[in-house]
């Protein structure tokens, strides 16, 4: 049974929607909504992947756009609400399709789904000559990852991929967005790892790639799962609809050295390489951890024994609970999780009742005082506004909004080490 969601706020599947259209480097979304759902996918989906090197407002002036590069929007009113939108729409489309983008998608706001204009029938009729898609009702209820997926596989119905002559050895990776935070740093340690052994990323599907890449996924020979509460519905679709086999190698993302290296070991039995070389890179960096561990642990004690707690997705809380108790001997008091496929949901409670920490599973975060949050701003802001001093850990967003210039990662042999980092400084705060 998947554990109950917790009572934050989280973003749903309208927001997922437009994160995964945003996630093409060539697409846009087109908002036909107000402006106050505009702002807010504007600036996140232009700091996760920005595009312009200027952030001059004044260059972005012009209507629709209010300032912001990114995501254009019908701006609808009392009036509109009530006559509908078509004035808006029928300018508003030439003008974006005038920006270069190879893809756009109409995107109705949860008022504008209300009115009822036909979004299918104003693209028609504007007739511009870039593929367009309408999300008249982009999951509004939903969970952020079912919306993302539903968008992106709305996008490759779309563009109809063709049916290219299979690469061995060559890769998609599915389950990534840019709503993840660190999601390019990520991509980056993947693909460093994988490329060891041989095998080589066609794309990303919706986190960083191309209208092109996308045209061509099916050069892959597989689509490698990272986050699997990002790929559950998308696997059957590209089985069922292109003919690709998806691989999920484990349970939950590659996070930590002992989930990286079965992740890599599943990832090249399946392709029929050798994971040696991989293997050997995350042993280096496990190496390394261990020369600064045991000197932290001789100097403080720790971190054996600090206490955390947690907000994540289960494709992150499961590996990262079990890497911080088995690996570092750290102590769930909370761990709360948010969206999860079955698998990761089910197996978090077991293993937390197995090291007598039962209680941790979703506890009120109000009622602890862990020495360590993982979690977003918001979460770790929650403790420190109570006058609880804790190391924070931001894991998701929203982050701390430090100015971060060099890619960070979460996943594989890096990302465990810039992890141990921010584990061991958080625990010195």
């Amino acid at each position: 049974m998947m554990p109950k969601k917790p009572p934050d706020l989280t973003p749903d599947g309208f927001t997922g929607a437009i994160m995964a259209v945003e996630g093409i480097r060539d697409a846009a979304v087109l908002l036909n909504g107000p402006t106050g759902c505009k702002f807010y996918h504007g600036a996140m989906s232009d700091g996760q992947l920005p595009r312009q090197a200027s952030m001059d407002p004044l260059q972005f002036a012009e209507e629709f756009y209010f300032g912001q590069p990114r995501v254009p929007a019908t701006y609808l009113d009392n009036q509109d609400y009530v006559f509908g939108a078509t004035e808006k729409l029928e300018k508003i489309l030439p003008a974006v399709a005038a920006k270069g983008h190879r893809l756009i998608a109409v995107v109705n706001s949860p008022g504008a789904a209300l009115i009822g204009d036909d979004l299918e029938r104003f693209i028609v009729a504007a007739g511009v000559p870039v593929p367009c898609l309408a999300l008249e009702s982009a999951g509004f209820s939903d969970r952020f990852s079912q919306g993302f997926q539903e968008a992106v596989v709305r996008v490759l119905q779309r563009l109809a991929p063709s049916r290219l002559p299979v690469r061995c050895g060559q890769v998609n990776l599915i389950g990534l967005s840019v709503f993840h935070r660190h999601w390019a740093g990520d991509v980056a340690e993947l693909t460093r790892l994988i490329e060891l052994c041989g095998i080589t990323v066609n794309t990303v599907l919706c986190a960083g790639c191309t209208v092109d890449e996308l045209e061509g996924i099916c050069a892959a020979e597989a689509n490698l799962v990272v986050h699997d509460e990002f790929a559950d519905r998308l696997m059957p679709f590209l089985r069922s609809h292109l003919d690709m086999p998806s691989l999920d190698p484990i349970q939950g993302a590659p996070l930590g050295f002992g989930q990286t290296r079965r992740w890599i070991e599943k990832v090249c039995e399946a392709l029929a390489v050798d994971a040696t070389p991989a293997l050997d890179a995350i042993d280096r960096a496990r190496q390394r951890a261990y020369a600064i561990l045991s000197r932290f642990n001789a100097l403080t004690g720790l971190p054996r024994g600090a206490t955390f707690a947690m907000i994540a997705d289960g494709s992150i809380a499961l590996p990262l609970t079990r890497w911080l108790y088995e690996y570092l001997g750290m102590v769930p008091v909370s761990v709360i999780v948010q969206e999860s496929t079955l698998d990761c949901a089910a197996a978090l409670g077991p293993f937390l009742t197995d090291i007598d920490c039962a209680d941790a599973l979703n506890a009120d975060l109000s009622r602890v005082q862990p020495d360590l949050v993982f979690g977003g701003e918001g979460v770790i802001g929650r403790f420190r506004a109570r006058g609880i001093a804790v190391g924070g850990i931001d894991i998701a967003l929203p982050g701390s909004g430090a100015i971060e210039i060099i890619d960070r990662c979460q996943l594989g042999a890096t990302g465990a080490l810039w992890l141990l980092e921010r584990i061991l400084n958080g625990l010195l705060e």
